[in-house]
């Protein structure tokens, strides 16, 4: 970063139902990515690149995004920084917080691992006012034989079957430190913890651990579906509603990025 420059970290929430994820694309797609750097190039001055630590895909949500930007622009007191971009944003994308981190911090290659959260509402009813948060699912599941089925997952395994069948990638060997299921009230949450996922792995977790809970696969089946690395032996893909990225850790101020 040059003299006088600033490397701002934002975290940020958004409702993602009506964006085409957060990567920037091409023409008038609003994205999460798009909308924030045409925001802050206009409150700022100049263009700006916003990092993103996740990059969630269409319809999916986030709690505690976290984003970085460079600008050499310091008209601005930081602690107005915050509610100057928050206010132009749309309703549907908020900014937690802002602050001046290292020039060489950078959202996605500093993180240590990001945890998402899958909420699954049971009942006959479908809930109106939580139509876009949550995957409604009809009938009864057994959460029990749902979690004893995620605890399988644990730890550094093959997931090519989890991922998205299109998906060209040499390395699919991912470790999970957390995958649980976990009743709130009518709804059941999916959480998972990984320092890296592969394109769609959440939702395609979360669909298998549901045709475990209605009874349609043993438990034991995933440790077939892992030792197959075919994804037509997974379940179906869970709907991106439900899906909310929740939380992304970071190594304290001094240690540097992951890995170094």
């Amino acid at each position: 970063m040059s003299a006088g420059g600033q490397n701002i970290k934002l975290v940020i929430a958004y409702d993602g139902t009506r964006y085409h994820g957060w990567q920037r694309q091409p023409g008038e797609v609003p994205t999460i990515q798009g909308c924030l750097e045409e925001v802050i190039g206009s409150l700022v001055g100049h263009d700006v690149v916003v990092n993103g630590a996740g990059r969630t895909d269409a319809g999916v949500h986030a709690a505690g995004q976290v984003a970085n930007f460079l600008t050499t622009n310091r008209r601005i007191p930081l602690a107005n920084l915050r509610p100057a971009i928050d206010g132009r944003c749309p309703a549907d994308i908020s900014v937690l917080s802002a602050e001046e981190v290292p020039a060489a911090f950078h959202a996605s290659r500093w993180a240590l691992d990001k945890t998402y959260r899958y909420r699954i509402h049971l009942g006959p009813a479908r809930p109106v006012m939580l139509v876009n948060q949550v995957y409604h699912y009809p009938r009864p599941l057994e959460a029990p034989r749902m979690a004893a089925a995620a605890s399988r997952l644990l730890g550094e395994h093959d997931f090519r079957a989890f991922a998205y069948s299109a998906e060209r990638r040499e390395n699919t060997v991912r470790t999970l430190t957390r995958c649980d299921v976990s009743a709130a009230g009518d709804e059941l949450h999916v959480t998972v913890c990984a320092s890296g996922f592969l394109y769609r792995m959440v939702r395609n977790i979360v669909g298998t651990l549901i045709e475990i809970g209605r009874g349609r696969w043993e438990v034991q089946t995933v440790d077939r579906i892992l030792a197959g690395r075919d994804r037509r032996l997974a379940g179906p893909t869970a709907p991106p509603g439900g899906l909310c990225l929740m939380h992304v850790r970071y190594p304290a101020p001094s240690a540097g990025p992951a890995g170094a």
